[in-house]
């Protein structure tokens, strides 16, 4: 086998809380609910004959993200010394989302570069590779919890912050229903912005806590939707995220052209949105809203949430 190929959904998280200081980054990340994505990250990985490594990252429409290369080199690099590989490779990742925007690129992209790596060389478990991708997040500062939330799968509730499969603890239950995803292309806001600002710490955690430890009193299936919309709009308030005057702009312009079959929630941590229906048995149609939205400027894809 010579060239593998892997795709990862994004995570959109609702709502969390940030554990960062543990010394060890398997230790580090978060508490919260999100929600997972068909669209995500295609990492491409193949061996060389001769020379040195190469590594492109494309954005949505092609355009070369060069500034996305360091984060893979990282990972191959821990990888090269984990499994104790040499052989040169190529490794092509091409984003289906943007970035910057709470969709959880970095992780999903991390996650299946780390996979498509372990099925090249036949080597590591998948929860060795996802312990491999969560460090390089939290090495980053890229994200918390993104990792956690993909591996648990659907919508998904993170009890216990760390790395998959231990000692990060998280459950889901499949959605599979359609979502619209919105965003500000002028607005962009990288992670680290926020969780390592101790302001923002200490407000995003305090909300954060008091969801999951609410949330966790109940079974997390289906059941559980409306409870977990609410928390989310409360976290939302109460954590000072939707304060923020670009946040707040993109929240009214979305909520004033949705129908009442719909919900629309904060991505963590972008100046985006994510349109959910209000009730899973009844499912929106999402066209008409597209459409209004774009001609507003703002960047919109449907989605699947898995």
């Amino acid at each position: 086998m010579n060239e593998v190929t892997v795709q990862v959904g994004g995570h959109v998280t609702l709502l969390f809380s940030i554990h960062s200081k543990q010394l060890l980054a398997r230790n580090q990340g978060s508490r919260g609910a999100g929600l997972c994505l068909e669209d995500g990250v295609v990492a491409s990985v193949k061996k060389l004959g001769t020379g040195v490594d190469s590594i492109s990252v494309n954005f949505m429409d092609g355009t070369p993200f060069v500034e996305g290369q360091k984060l893979y080199f990282d990972l191959l690099e821990s990888f090269r010394d984990l499994f104790k590989i040499e052989t040169a490779v190529n490794i092509d990742i091409q984003l289906e989302l943007p970035v910057s925007q709470g969709f959880g690129m970095s992780g999903a992209g991390l996650f299946a570069a780390s996979l498509a790596l372990g099925e090249l060389f036949d080597c590591g478990d998948e929860g060795q590779l996802a312990r491999l991708a969560h460090r390089h997040e939290r090495r980053n500062s890229s994200g918390l919890g993104d990792v956690l939330g993909l591996w648990a799968g659907g919508c998904e509730l993170r009890v216990t912050p760390g790395s998959p499969p231990f000692p990060g603890k998280a459950y889901g239950f499949d959605v599979g229903c359609p979502a619209l995803l919105v965003w500000d292309p002028e607005g962009g806001k990288h992670t680290s912005n926020y969780i390592d600002d101790p302001n923002w710490i200490s407000k995003i955690t305090k909300a954060g806590e008091s969801a999951v430890n609410r949330l966790s009193q109940y079974g997390w299936d289906q059941n559980i939707w409306k409870k977990l919309l609410d928390e989310a709009d409360k976290f939302a308030l109460e954590s000072g995220l939707l304060d923020e005057p670009e946040r707040a702009k993109l929240f009214s312009a979305v909520l004033d052209q949705a129908d009442d079959s719909m919900s629309c929630h904060l991505c963590m941590l972008g100046t985006s949105l994510i349109v959910l229906p209000k009730n899973l048995r009844h499912i929106s149609d999402y066209d008409e809203l597209a459409s209004k939205l774009r001609t507003l400027g703002l960047g919109v894809r449907e989605t699947i949430l898995q």
